[in-house]
């Protein structure tokens, strides 16, 4: 529940989606812990932690692509390629919120899937870093593997030290996620220019579960920045100092979006 001093922030934001033309609902690690994923940086439990930086590269792929599938992808993201992991009424409510304008997006870093699974319009979402689900191949050149991901890979032989390989060249398959020696741009699937000139365009930003900490979230104030966008930070920490006035909703994602999408629809 909200407070009465929280109460008219809420409603201020809801005049302001309900007003604009197009808003851009860029969303982090945080909208999906209710749901049961460990946050990616920030927190006790963050996988951050973990060997990330070590592990979560492309030259760490390619100097071992078994060790890396299985220490780092199934070691840093059980929870992720759980089956019973649900979206949680955070989810739900962006399904509701992007429904108000043709031109509303969400622009995800979670690569869990959960915006699909709560039937979240494919039109209306960019999964800015990749999804756990999908797969191509790791190999460098012309290979058709790379530009046509698949729904599945065998990882029968890790434990022997084989890493699945490509069906057309026979290079390694990898997850299609984006690691962090590699940029937006480096794979059609990421839709990166197509997030940019959204984030250019959107009148209104609602910031959701993340941390600021990678490049979409800074392409997005930069834009703010120029647009004049109004921003809005939905997440239980504060945002830091980012040259943008912020207008804060620091509650759970899982509280504070229903409330605006009962809001917006009304």
């Amino acid at each position: 529940m909200f407070s009465v001093s929280e109460t008219p922030q809420v409603e201020k934001v809801a005049r302001w989606i309900g007003e604009a033309r197009r808003v851009v609902y860029l969303c982090g690690a945080g909208l999906s812990v209710p749901s049961g994923i460990r946050a990616y940086r920030t927190g006790p439990e963050a996988v951050w932690g973990e060997y990330v930086l070590e592990w979560g590269t492309r030259a760490k792929f390619l100097a071992d692509p078994a060790a890396w599938w299985k220490t780092f992808w199934l070691g840093a993201h059980a929870e992720v390629l759980r089956r019973d992991i649900v979206p949680n009424d955070g989810h739900r409510a962006l399904v509701r919120l992007v429904e108000r304008a043709a031109d509303d997006l969400v622009i995800t870093q979670n690569i869990d899937g959960l915006h699909r699974v709560a039937g979240h319009p494919e039109s209306k979402l960019i999964e800015i870093h990749g999804r756990h689900d999908r797969f191509i191949c790791a190999s460098d050149g012309d290979c058709p593997g790379i530009a046509a991901p698949v729904g599945q890979v065998d990882l029968s032989g890790l434990d022997a030290g084989r890493a699945p390989v490509c069906a057309h060249c026979g290079g390694p398959m990898r997850p299609l996620v984006l690691l962090f020696d590699e940029y937006y741009d480096g794979h059609e699937q990421y839709q990166a220019h197509r997030a940019r000139r959204a984030l250019d365009d959107a009148e209104v930003l609602v910031f959701v579960g993340t941390s600021f900490s990678v490049g979409i979230t800074s392409s997005a104030i930069r834009s703010a920045q120029v647009s004049g966008a109004e921003v809005v930070n939905v997440n239980l920490e504060p945002a830091p100092r980012m040259g943008v006035p912020v207008l804060e909703l620091n509650q759970g994602a899982e509280v504070v979006l229903p409330k605006l999408a009962a809001l917006v629809r009304a």
